[in-house]
Order: structure tokens, then sequence, then C-alpha cells
């Protein structure tokens, strides 16, 4: 595990941090697709889970400080919207008199 994890973090050194400024699109992938094709399932584990987690178009971040991206944010907009017209709310009025108590 943590020979997979010391060669994820290489790969990560070597690609942001050493490759981006210099080396095109095209060359990116080839030199990504040499790392996985002579990775071990731990380190493909690593890079499948590192990309299904990638957030893509960040807009900011929710209450609890992770990101928040444009298609989550139009469902967390549905889904209390949907809560609102059926009249699952606290009313301004009753936290006031919580608060007050």
């Amino acid at each position: 595990m943590l020979y997979a994890l010391a060669r994820l973090k290489s790969f990560v050194n070597f690609v942001f941090y050493k490759l981006i400024d210099i080396m095109s699109t095209t060359d990116l992938r080839k030199e990504i697709l040499q790392f996985i094709e002579t990775a071990d399932d731990v380190f493909l584990k690593n890079v499948y889970a590192m990309c299904k987690s990638y957030p893509g178009e960040e807009i900011g971040y929710d209450s609890n400080g992770l990101p928040l991206t444009k298609e989550n944010l139009k469902i967390r907009v549905k889904a209390a919207s949907r809560r609102v017209k059926s009249g699952d709310f606290i009313s301004h009025e009753t936290i006031e008199e919580e608060i007050e108590g």
C-alpha cells in the first residue's frame, strides 16, 4: 500500500509540477498512459478514485467546505424547491421563537 501511495505521489509530482508547463496535452496523455500500463492494482485503484472524484467545474464550496459544481448546485436547488413546495421547511418566525425561547 505504501509503495502504491509513493508511486501515486511521484506520479502527481511528475505530472503537475514538472511537465504541465512544457508538455502538450497529447504528450501528457502519452506519459500518463505509460504510468497506467505498468501500474499495479493499488495504483490503478487510486488513479481511478482520483478521476472519479474530480469535481469538474467548481463554482464554489458548500457549507462544509466541499467543492460545489454547477450540476450539483442545480440538483440541490431543485431538491430545496421541492421541499418548500411540499411545506417541508421551518419558517423564519419559528426559528426566531426558538432563539428567543
